[in-house]
């Protein structure tokens, strides 16, 4: 393997330091995708409206259900290859590489040929059929982002094997590219020509085609394990089960938060237009601070992995309690800011639009950000639970908090106040409460299968 630059002993060096040796270039990674995202969001919101940020909002379930698709192949087929280089067996690896690339490919270019199709019927069912121009919008939106879906499938897979073959290094350079190039894209597709939504759209799919162009020509250097000189498509692998046994756990997790999502759309529709937008907005401030809390498990994941190869039970279990405390002490932070300065936020994305959306919209970030407090750790004790082998448990977090609790409280929640929107924002954020509490008592009560040092040591 190269040299990878700074040394670390993940069995030896402090928890703390290690948490922030794999969070900083993982969060500044995801720095890069949210400034584009909150750029994008301001010049949709600036130029063309609240309607415009509704749409995307409201695509946010569709990109979960892409990336729930994506899960067991990037999960599974990395941490095969990773064995695979690990074991000296670079041709078996190079297999992994093409059979999952051959699959991400076909299902992306089905959905772009289908597009034309697809695009006005999942927009209406999602969006409703109350606002002619958020339809409109959602619809040209969801055709555009299935045109160039194959790339957005290559990224994801492709990013993953970079950072399973030593390189975490170019795929942070690489989404750094893409995001500049996107926010740039974006001023050019919607301010100095004005395509709209449809233009913002074409700004994602072009930057991401850069991203794989980026990426194939450090790939024909031939600088790690990936080859893509002599690449064959091919839909043969023996060992395929295993990508999704790996990987199903974190699917499930995507495909509950994208039917929560569906959920909590559904019973927005009767309240109109400011409630619908509102929620747009709320999903797209989500999709920025979120990640915060993604990059945090995303950190904890190596550090366990190791440790429990190790056999040093005792630093996993320092590293989940200082993930929770982190991810804790984050989460209430941001939801203070949230609570006392909610209008600043309106402003910054939707500046322009009237008193009416801007009270609705404050109320629902008051509410909504209480979602960050128990949003971190949840996280976390969903992937060392997965990491640890206990399958079950982790699924039942991501089912709970994602769509059990959410369709439950959306049903009991609305008799008990006066402003039945206030249930609906609040619906999401108590359902992570509770799962966090209910989950968190169970596992301690029966600490010994979950956090001693036996049960540890069977992951």
């Amino acid at each position: 393997m190269r040299d990878t630059g700074k040394s670390t002993d993940l069995g030896n060096d402090s928890v703390r330091s290690l948490f922030f040796y794999y969070y900083v270039p993982t969060l500044i990674s995801m720095v890069s995708v949210t400034s584009h995202q909150l750029i994008n969001g301001i010049i949709l919101g600036q130029k063309v409206g609240k309607e415009a940020i509704a749409a995307v909002g409201l695509y946010a379930p569709i990109l979960l259900a892409f990336i729930s698709l994506l899960l067991p192949l990037m999960i599974g087929g990395g941490i095969t290859f990773s064995r695979s280089i690990g074991a000296k067996n670079y041709q078996h690896a190079q297999q992994v590489f093409r059979f999952t690339t051959t699959l991400v490919l076909l299902a992306g270019s089905i959905l772009a040929v289908g597009a034309p199709l697809l695009a006005a019927p999942i927009a209406t069912f999602i969006a409703g059929q109350e606002s002619p121009l958020i339809l409109t919008f959602t619809t040209d939106y969801i055709f555009w982002n299935f045109v160039f879906v194959p790339f957005l499938f290559l990224r994801f897979l492709w990013g993953t094997f970079l950072n399973n073959d030593n390189a975490p290094k170019v795929n942070k350079n690489v989404t750094v590219f893409s995001s500049v190039l996107n926010i740039v894209l974006d001023v050019l597709l919607v301010i100095v020509f004005p395509f709209g939504i449809a233009g913002a759209a074409i700004a994602t799919g072009l930057s991401l085609l850069a991203a794989i162009v980026y990426i194939l020509v450090y790939l024909r250097k031939g600088s790690g394990h990936l080859d893509v000189r002599h690449f064959r498509p091919t839909l043969h692998l023996s060992e395929w089960r295993s990508f999704f046994r790996v990987g199903f756990p974190s699917f499930v997790s995507e495909v509950s938060g994208s039917l929560g999502l569906l959920l909590l759309s559904r019973s927005l529709q009767p309240y109109g237009v400011l409630a619908i937008s509102a929620f747009g907005l709320i999903n797209f401030l989500n999709n920025i601070f979120l990640r915060l809390f993604t990059a945090s498990m995303m950190s904890i994941q190596p550090i366990i992995g190791f440790n429990i190869g190790a056999r040093q039970p005792e630093r996993v279990q320092n590293t989940l309690r200082f993930a929770l405390l982190f991810t804790l002490t984050l989460g209430s932070a941001l939801y203070g800011i949230g609570l006392l300065f909610p209008t600043g936020f309106v402003r910054v994305v939707a500046g322009k639009e009237g008193a009416a959306f801007r009270q609705v919209a404050a109320d629902a970030i008051r509410y909504s950000f209480l979602l960050y407090i128990v949003a971190g750790p949840n996280f976390i004790l969903a992937m060392y639970m997965q990491t640890i082998g206990q399958y079950t448990v982790s699924i039942l977090i991501s089912v709970l908090k994602g769509v059990v609790l959410i369709g439950l409280l959306l049903s009991v929640l609305p008799p008990f106040f006066t402003t039945r929107l206030d249930a609906i924002w609040l619906a999401r954020p108590l359902a992570e409460i509770i799962t966090l509490l209910g989950v968190s008592l169970y596992t301690v009560y029966y600490r010994h299968r979950y956090y001693a040092p036996e049960a540890i040591l069977k992951g």
